[in-house]
């Protein structure tokens, strides 16, 4: 029978990694940092769901409707483009660069089918909202009792 030495110090040191990679995850980083692909910038997305459809929203400032590509397959939706650096400016006269700016790529796969040709898409104050109706056959229905009295 062998004895082993019960050693805390392992358990200790991944607690403190865990904890550290914790505190850098939440601190908002950069756009180089953020562990995307460089040049690829994140876009906030809001996705909710109802009976009928799948609704999504997103934030993109400062770009045109007809710089964003939209699309839908029988259970994806992507939403892609790019949010263009001010032109105006030289490299060197930059004091503080904070505003994004490169290409973006969003994509979801949704967990029933959709209506891909009555997909919804509207662009306002920069925001674009789409409405995904969920195809006819996966949406939930009312099934109404037919009740028979019993017979004597």
């Amino acid at each position: 029978m062998t004895l082993a030495r019960f050693s805390p110090m392992p358990d200790v040191v991944s607690l403190r990694e865990a904890m550290d990679r914790l505190f850098e995850d939440t601190i908002i980083r950069p756009t180089t940092h953020s562990g995307l692909p460089a040049g690829q910038i994140g876009v906030p997305v809001d996705l909710w769901e109802t009976a009928e459809a799948y609704f999504l929203r997103a934030d993109l400032p400062g770009i045109t409707a007809d710089d964003i590509d939209i699309n839908v397959t029988a259970d994806t939706v992507s939403i892609s483009g790019e949010m263009k650096g001010q032109q105006d400016v030289s490299t060197e006269g930059w004091l503080r660069q904070e505003r994004r700016h490169g290409k973006f790529v969003r994509a979801f796969t949704l967990p029933t089918q959709l209506e891909a040709n009555k997909v919804e898409a509207t662009f306002e104050n920069g925001v674009l909202h789409l409405v995904l109706p969920k195809a006819e056959a996966v949406r939930p229905k009312q099934i109404k009792i037919t009740a028979k009295s019993p017979t004597k």
